[in-house]
């Protein structure tokens, strides 16, 4: 995939993320999502890394200015070419990350340590739950995911696709209730 035109356009755009407003800044690695104007409570920012030729992106946690220093949240997903036809649908595509984002990392507070870790000290803890779709087959429930306390985390493709924030499915439920 080639680099869209309205890439560019995208520069300086403002949008909404709940009742947050951020920035999108586009760089020579992709773009950044940073907090808008006086508002400063973000000791990080979001780097989407953009690889047009491999047609897909990584999504990347920078300590504010620090350039691209930082850890990757996510690697080598698809980049999806309908979300980049129009500045609109190119929106919409930093906001559904953003609110992934937003349910995974607390850009107030975590910051990467020299070893590109977080340095967090909640203890994950993992549960094999039965699916309730097929005999032998198990899914493994994750809590406290990163050391991030009350994050949880399944292998079952309902939670892969779960568009709740946080994300969720019954086998997190089961557990934590």
């Amino acid at each position: 995939m080639r680099k869209p035109e309205n890439f560019y356009k995208i520069d300086n755009e403002t949008i909404t993320i709940g009742s947050q407003p951020v920035t999108i800044d586009v760089s020579k690695e992709g773009f950044f999502v940073t907090q808008c104007g006086g508002l400063n409570h973000w000791n990080n920012v979001v780097l989407f890394e953009m690889d047009w030729e491999k047609d897909q992106y990584n999504i990347k946690i920078c300590v504010l200015g620090e350039g691209t220093d930082g850890w990757y949240l996510h690697e080598k997903l698809p980049i999806p070419k309908s979300l980049m036809r129009t500045i609109s649908s190119f929106k919409e595509f930093v906001i559904v990350n953003m609110v992934d984002v937003a349910s995974n990392v607390d850009l107030t507070n975590v910051e990467p340590n020299l070893a590109g870790e977080t340095q967090l000290d909640a203890v994950e803890k993992k549960h094999n739950v039965p699916s309730s779709s097929g005999p032998n087959v198990t899914y493994e429930v994750t809590e406290n995911v990163g050391g991030i306390a009350d994050l949880w985390s399944c292998t079952c493709p309902a939670y892969q696709y779960s568009k709740e924030i946080p994300q969720t499915c019954k086998h997190i439920k089961s557990i934590n209730t």
